[in-house]
Parts: C-alpha cells; sequence; structure tokens
C-alpha cells in the first residue's frame, strides 16, 4: 500500500502540523511566584530543568541567588528613595491665605495694582499675625499641660488617699479581731475557772459527807469494894476538827 498519498488541501490541520514548534513547558510558578521566591523554591525550580547535582546546576543555582538577592536590594532601596522623596517634597497647590493688603472700603473699581512696599506691609503684618497664631497655640498647649499635670496631681492625691483609707480600715479591723479574740479567751478563762471551782466544791462535799474515824475508848480498870470487879468505863471522844469550809482534820495518830 503506497503511504505517500497527496495531502488533501482542504485539511488544514495537516498543514499546520509542519509549522508548528513544539513549546517548552515551563516550571510551575514561575510568573505566578516571581516575587516571592527564595532558596527553596529556586532550587526546586532549578532542579526540574538541570539534573540536581551537578556543577551547571551548582552555578546556576547561584547566580539566580545573587540576582534575587540583588532584586530584594534594589527593591528596598527604592522603597527608602520613595519614602525620602515623599517627606521632603513640598505639598503642591497649597492655597495660601490672602494678604492683608488694607484695601479701602469705598474703593468699587476694578484691578488694582499694588506697590512692592504694600505687598512688604502685608507681608509683614501676615508673618506678624502667623506668630500671634503660635504664641496662642503653644500657650493654649501650656496651659492644657498644666491641667494635664494638675489632673495627673489629683490622681496621685486621691489614688494616696484611697491607699490611706484601705490601710486604716484593715488596721481597724485587725483591731476588732483582736479585741473579740481577747474577749473570747476571757470568757473561756472565766469559763474554765468556774468549772474548777465547781469541781472544788464538789469535791469538798464528798469529803465532809465521810463520817469522820472515831478512836476507840481507852478502857480503865475500876476496882470494886465488893469482891474487886473489875468494871469497864469508855472514855468520851474528842469533838472532830473541821477548817473554814467544813471540812474534817485527819489527826494523825502521833498527835492524838
Amino acid at each position: 500500500m503506497n503511504t505517500n498519498q497527496p495531502t488533501n488541501p482542504l485539511e488544514p490541520e495537516v498543514i499546520l502540523k509542519k509549522f508548528r514548534k513544539p513549546t517548552i513547558r515551563q516550571p510551575l510558578g514561575v510568573l505566578s511566584e516571581g516575587g516571592d521566591l527564595n532558596r527553596r523554591k529556586i532550587t526546586h525550580l532549578v532542579d526540574q530543568v538541570v539534573p540536581p547535582r551537578s556543577q551547571g546546576s551548582n552555578s546556576l543555582k547561584a547566580v539566580i541567588l545573587r540576582l534575587q538577592a540583588a532584586k530584594e536590594i534594589a527593591e528596598y532601596e527604592n522603597d527608602g528613595l520613595r519614602a525620602a522623596l515623599h517627606v521632603h517634597q513640598k505639598p503642591r497647590n497649597v492655597q495660601q491665605p490672602p494678604l492683608d493688603l488694607q484695601q479701602r472700603k469705598e474703593y468699587y473699581g476694578g484691578a488694582v495694582w499694588w506697590s512692592p512696599r504694600k505687598l512688604r506691609e502685608a507681608r509683614f503684618r501676615q508673618m506678624v499675625k502667623e506668630k500671634e497664631k503660635e504664641k496662642e497655640q503653644e500657650l493654649l498647649s501650656k496651659i492644657e499641660l498644666k491641667e494635664a499635670r494638675e489632673q495627673s496631681r489629683l490622681y496621685v492625691l486621691k489614688m494616696k488617699m484611697a491607699a490611706k483609707e484601705a490601710r486604716d480600715n484593715a488596721k481597724k479591723k485587725r483591731e476588732e479581731e483582736k479585741v473579740v479574740k481577747a474577749a473570747g479567751r476571757e470568757a473561756q478563762k472565766r469559763d474554765r475557772d468556774s468549772r474548777k471551782a465547781v469541781k472544788v466544791a464538789q469535791s469538798g462535799k464528798r469529803k465532809v459527807s465521810k463520817p469522820a474515824a472515831k478512836p476507840q475508848p481507852k478502857k480503865r480498870r475500876v476496882g470494886g469494894a465488893a469482891g474487886g470487879v473489875a468494871a469497864e468505863v469508855a472514855a468520851p471522844a474528842p469533838p472532830p476538827t473541821l477548817t473554814r469550809r467544813g471540812r474534817a482534820v485527819n489527826t494523825p495518830a502521833k498527835f492524838r
């Protein structure tokens, strides 16, 4: 079968294939992340194009990193220069206040030509007004500063008074607690004393209720006339010795 058949002119796709060039596929993120490149991203993009760990790859990475650093430094310097230019640049189209030329009220004409002396006088009056306005502003600032200092002094004084009042209240509370504790201790002491007195009284009553030990009466022999029969007569017992509280005192045997 013969494959060299003539090209059909009605099929434009066949003809366009001969003139089309293969497009090189760019790494992802080169255009979208061009302003946010770092070392890791640059290494990743270079490794997609050049074999990694080769001499050419390392050289290409170093060149791209130097260019990226130079670009960032230039952008930083440009930003600083723009900021400085914006600060030192004089504002444009600033409307100046009109000069006080002291024009007479009865003049109703058109344009007026003023002499240089009149302009100098008007500028001098304008400068005097600005100076007076600055003085008034400075005086107002001083007054506001003085008021702020006075408010600060009053606030500090108020805080000191509040702290002193808090200390006085705490001291008063401590003294009241001391008085309450002292009263409680005194009440406990009186309670202990009363219980002790009751206990002592009860023990004294028990001792008094006990009968005193009566000594055995001595017997003496009495000789009778009729037959000499001995008769024993008991001697009377002495009364027991008592204390002021009515307790019986046991006399030792050697003093009986």
